[in-house]
């Protein structure tokens, strides 16, 4: 069990670093939801059982025939011993092995915990002062002073939540997209994939390269839910969107959770919307996923040789035989010190010493040897080896001029798939390293009075870009602005159209002699009527 745990622990990590290495170049080829799931690839390895006996284990030889000399046969028996206490020993390697594995568990559980610890306060805190807004699909919709932006949590007691100015800082379109983004993730199912994750993340608590995965995790699940709440959407609605993120963006998310900032990979999401994927490439990074699954999977399985070899480099490289490590041993005392025992005499053996028994048939009759005398017996009489038949004389063989001597054969290199193995693992981690060395710095803040929406810097030698919130929100608020004074200045203008026309018929109906007197007075006095009506309701300009 500890061996399979320990071997299922190296092979999800090697996938993990797969995963981290090839998930920009698929998510750019077939689209974020293809990118997405290759994190199935290290929670499927955990979950993978070893392989059966039989698929691993060859054929068993078969035991020895006992020996028979002629008529003779010699029966040796070792008796066991009595009397004598059996104290259990533990090796230095199985007791390093169990604390290991013990600082492990600890450590893992603290993970976890703390997790959850942050989750549970967060959910309280958020949902004091929350206000019940709608229902929808089982999800509660509420608004809470608490939530800095969208987002969404829960798994049996499903919530969104927005912020108390929602309706202020985002316009009807930002508010429908938002909304839909954070119902796509339960929806998908995505917060009882966030937990899932962290308990991987836990059980690779002493990894750096599993935090570092973990926030990769998250950004292109952010990018999958946006390609689901995207598909079929129109340009402009894009546009909507990426404002709706950049409005939303922001620090301190809850792992657990679900927001719509994820300030970590904003640049990266807000270029995703503008090269949505197709049917086609989306089928064809599915079919490309499940064969590097199967593949990987198959390769680093339980009971195969690349499983075998990781096994085997773990236990040079730390002394520790992982088979001899016992779940017992992590519960069970260290043995007591045994007092040096008395040395007994020598014509007298012990109680319980292990004494060989020899009983020899010869003709009928029976002769029995213990202890010393079976020793000396056996010493005297050692089992005859069966005669070499004759060898038949070798054929007449020419003598043929001598062969040239073979150069010498390299030395073979039965590793040489585990070095390159450890190679590209190393050369995986130095470049997430460069990635993270290299990611820029995105922030969000009031810039003050410019036009510029973004400001870039570089600090450190990283890129360092400001998103400024307020210019974002003048910006918005001149739009709506502008559009309310256009509007203004088209109804004025359609009702002098209508006065204007009105007039025309006034003057027609005035100058029509063959009607009635009456009824062309009651015809102008209406239109009349119609003319002021409609003066008195054009806006004021200044207005």
């Amino acid at each position: 069990m500890i061996a399979w745990a320990v071997e299922a622990l190296l092979a999800s990590a090697l996938l993990i670093a797969l995963v981290l290495a090839i998930r920009i170049p698929v998510r750019r080829a077939f689209g974020a939801p293809v990118a997405y799931a290759l994190w199935l690839l290290p929670v499927l390895r955990l979950l993978l059982p070893p392989l059966p006996t039989t698929l691993r284990d060859g054929v068993v030889p078969p035991l020895a025939a006992p020996l028979h000399d002629m008529g003779r046969e010699m029966s040796v028996m070792i008796l066991p011993a009595t009397d004598t206490p059996a104290a259990a020993t533990h090796s230095l390697a199985a007791l390093l092995g169990a604390g290991f594995v013990l600082l492990w568990g600890v450590g893992a559980l603290a993970v976890i915990g703390w997790q959850f610890v942050t989750y549970r306060r967060f959910r309280r805190r958020l949902l004091a002062a929350a206000t019940p807004l709608d229902r929808i699909d089982g999800v509660t919709i509420v608004a809470s002073p608490a939530a800095a932006g969208p987002l969404a949590f829960g798994v049996t007691r499903r919530f969104v939540a927005f912020p108390r100015d929602f309706a202020g800082r985002y316009d009807a379109g930002e508010r429908e997209l938002a909304l839909a983004h954070e119902l796509g993730h339960h929806a998908r199912g995505d917060l009882i994939a966030n937990w899932v994750a962290l308990a991987v993340l836990a059980l690779h608590w002493f990894n750096p390269l599993a935090w570092f995965a973990f926030r990769a995790y998250r950004a292109d699940q952010e990018m999958a839910n946006d390609a689901r709440v995207l598909a079929g959407r129109s340009a402009s609605e894009r546009h909507a969107y990426a404002c709706a993120i950049v409005k939303a963006a922001h620090g301190g998310a809850i792992a657990a959770a679900c927001h719509l900032h994820t300030v970590d990979d904003l640049k990266g999401r807000l270029r995703m919307l503008a090269t949505p994927a197709t049917r086609a490439r989306l089928l064809a990074g599915g079919v490309g996923v499940v064969a590097l699954g199967a593949a990987a999977l198959g390769l680093t399985a339980t009971g195969t040789a690349a499983a075998e070899q990781m096994r085997a480099r773990m236990e040079r490289a730390t002394g520790i035989d992982i088979d001899a490590i016992k779940p017992s041993a992590l519960l069970r005392p260290p043995p007591p010190v045994m007092p040096e025992a008395q040395p007994a005499p020598a014509a007298t053996p012990a109680p319980g010493e292990r004494r060989n028994r020899v009983v020899v048939h010869n003709d009928g009759e029976t002769h029995v040897y213990e202890g010393a005398d079976a020793d000396a017996y056996r010493a005297a009489h050692p089992v005859p080896v069966p005669p070499v038949p004759p060898v038949p004389p070798a054929p007449h063989v020419e003598v043929i001029a001598p062969v040239p001597p073979v150069p010498p054969v390299p030395p073979m290199h039965f590793d040489r798939e585990a070095a390159r193995a450890d190679r590209e693992a190393a050369r995986a981690e130095r470049a997430a390293a460069r990635a993270m060395r290299a990611a820029p710095v995105v922030s969000s803040q009031n810039c003050g009075e410019g036009s510029e929406m973004t400001m870039h810097a570089a600090v450190d030698g990283r890129n360092v870009t400001v998103i400024c919130r307020d210019r974002i929100a003048h910006a918005g608020d001149a739009a709506r602005q502008a559009a309310r004074i256009d509007a203004a200045e088209a109804r004025r203008n359609a009702l002098r159209s209508a006065i204007a026309g009105l007039r025309a018929s006034r003057a027609s109906l005035a100058a029509n002699a063959s009607m009635p007197e009456e009824g062309r007075r009651a015809a102008i006095a209406s239109i009349d009527r119609s003319i002021a009506r409609m003066e008195h309701n054009i806006p004021d300009p200044d207005q």
